[in-house]
């Protein structure tokens, strides 16, 4: 299933501030992220609306992947500068956007550009 919303890449990121592990399913660059007591990383969507990272890269299932929990990634949609973004708990997963409140992961630096920035990852 395509995202709610779609990531051109990252613009930047810091190497220091990435979680590693494997996917339990197959993962689409940008994809807000959580980390489940498996230890397996799943798509932030409507069974469960927590954010630990954005994929750095898109990976099929059973692969290992880089979650960015600090960084600028560069969308296709359009968004409201200066406002917050969220990863939506929609079927199939969803880029950072502004567009529909979810849980908070940065904010809008430009209307193509997120800065995501997670600090403190829900746990609801």
């Amino acid at each position: 299933m395509a995202l709610a919303f779609e990531a051109v890449g990252w613009d930047m990121y810091d190497p220091r501030m990435t979680l590693k592990a494997v996917t339990a399913e197959a993962i689409t660059k940008g994809a807000c992220c959580w980390i489940h007591t498996d230890g397996l990383v799943y798509l932030t969507d409507d069974g469960e609306d927590r954010i630990h990272g954005c994929a750095l890269t898109t990976e099929a299932s059973g692969n290992e992947i880089v979650l960015v929990t600090h960084g600028r990634l560069k969308v296709v949609d359009t968004n409201t500068i200066g406002a917050l973004a969220y990863g939506q708990a929609n079927a199939g997963g969803s880029v950072p956007n502004t567009t529909v409140a979810g849980q908070v992961c940065g904010f809008c630096i430009a209307a193509k550009m997120i800065f995501v920035h997670i600090d403190s990852p829900s746990a609801t």
